[in-house]
């Protein structure tokens, strides 16, 4: 027992510190998107200079997007990656000092936390990848509502509008599905004196330079629109979608953990016998 023991807060203390680097970097990660405009906006200073072009040139006038901001586009992501680096700091720190120095409630605090993680991951893993609709269709809804409330076209200076632009544009995609999310929406003039909309001109492969509307109308096909490509479903895959490689990941960090609990276990049992051992002593 006492190898085992030594063998545990070894493995805790070497674990949780490459966890509190981890989170550190999450953090990081997170205040640069919260905080690093400018260099994240020159990511899509092209797409918004090209976005701009295109609307003066085909009619729409001036649209100026110098006021978008991407940050403000990913103030939720950036709030979830400054939490979860901050999650993970707080339980590294747990881990270590409780194995390190053998704090009761410590390791009693970390072994709590990382069973309940556990069995979350284990939950959100089978709603994930054995029911995706669950989360997916939701998510989706929520975006395509805000299309058909929001969205104004290529002149659109709202957040909605400018967000979709950009993100159909460096994606190479089309709403939520499909061009389809579009029709309908409220804010969007689809109706022009020759032509009209199939799908938002952001959706054309090449920006129109003129009044010369064919990319989007009637006539679009998937040689100059990406009227079929939907931009969920492209993220999606390009992320979290490859099934076999994310299930087998998370399935790897869950036996990782399982360890990390199996040695928190097992350092609060040779502190009870240890503890017994002086009594009796």
């Amino acid at each position: 027992m006492g190898f085992i023991s030594t063998l545990g807060r070894v493995f805790l203390v070497v674990v949780n510190i490459f966890f509190l680097i981890i989170g550190l970097v999450f953090f990081a990660l997170g205040m640069f998107v919260r905080f690093g405009t400018a260099i994240l906006n020159d990511y899509v200073d092209g797409v918004k200079e090209s976005l701009e072009s295109s609307a003066g040139s085909s009619g729409f006038g001036t649209v100026d997007l110098s006021n978008f901001d991407i940050s403000d586009l990913l103030f939720g992501v950036a709030l979830a990656l400054i939490f979860f680096g901050l999650f993970l700091i707080i339980i590294s720190v747990l881990g270590c000092c409780g194995g390190c120095c053998k704090i009761k409630f410590m390791l009693i605090g970390y072994v709590i936390i990382c069973i309940v993680l556990l069995i979350g991951q284990i939950i959100i893993i089978g709603i994930l990848y054995g029911s995706p609709d669950t989360f997916h269709d939701p998510a989706k809804k929520k975006l395509k509502d805000g299309i058909q409330s929001d969205y104004a076209g290529l002149n659109g200076t709202d957040i909605v509008s400018i967000g979709w632009n950009v993100v159909m544009q460096k994606v190479k995609c089309c709403g939520v599905d499909s061009y389809a999310d579009f029709t309908g929406a409220s804010n969007w003039i689809s109706v022009y004196t020759s032509y009209t909309l199939k799908t938002p001109l952001a959706c054309c492969k090449t920006l129109p330079s003129s009044t010369d509307f064919s990319c989007a109308d009637s006539t679009a096909t998937t040689a100059n629109n990406y009227l079929e490509t939907g931009c969920y479903d492209k993220i999606w895959e390009d992320t979290l979608g490859n099934t076999a490689i994310m299930v087998g990941s998370l399935v790897g960090v869950a036996v990782f953990q399982l360890l990390l609990i199996l040695f928190g276990i097992v350092i609060l049992c040779s502190m009870k016998k240890n503890k017994t051992g002086n009594k009796d002593f």
